[in-house]
């Protein structure tokens, strides 16, 4: 598995970039579904984050490690320092359950919707999100948890 580290800004502006060389390291080892899938559920986060994790640190920034290997994608996510802890897990909507009128709230289903495996923990001052992505034929294979999560 090869792993990569980044460090984002906590801006609107980081996020097309981030996911874009997100993208650059996945492409080869994901089928189109899978990489399709990442794609939206890392963009909806990290805009998510950006927009909703609040913190008093004006230079704080978004820690996010890849691991990858061919057919699956672990990516942690860390919340800026000084965000309130959140765990979308419990705050997602089944998409069907949202107004197809309605301006938002798709955003945190759609992130439960495209992983295969979601696990949200709190360590410190530190709120980290991990979300595993599989493609069809590895999903089975690896169906081990992350650190615990319950998937």
């Amino acid at each position: 598995m090869t792993a990569h580290t980044f460090d984002m800004s906590n801006t609107l502006d980081a996020v097309d970039p981030m996911v874009l060389t997100l993208r650059s390291k996945v492409e080869e080892m994901l089928s189109d579904d899978t990489r399709f899938r990442f794609e939206i559920g890392v963009t909806e986060i990290l805009t998510n984050l950006v927009n909703h994790a609040q913190t008093n640190v004006t230079d704080a920034r978004i820690k996010i490690v890849l691991n990858v290997t061919q057919g699956i994608a672990l990516i942690d996510i860390s919340d800026p320092i000084g965000a309130e802890p959140f765990d979308l897990r419990g705050h997602a909507k089944d998409l069907s359950e949202i107004d197809a009128m309605a301006e938002g709230g798709r955003g945190l289903g759609l992130i439960m919707q495209c992983a295969d495996a979601v696990h949200y923990d709190q360590s410190g001052d530190q709120n980290r999100l991990c979300l595993k992505f599989c493609d069809d034929d590895q999903s089975e294979n690896h169906s081990s948890s992350m650190n615990g999560a319950n998937e």
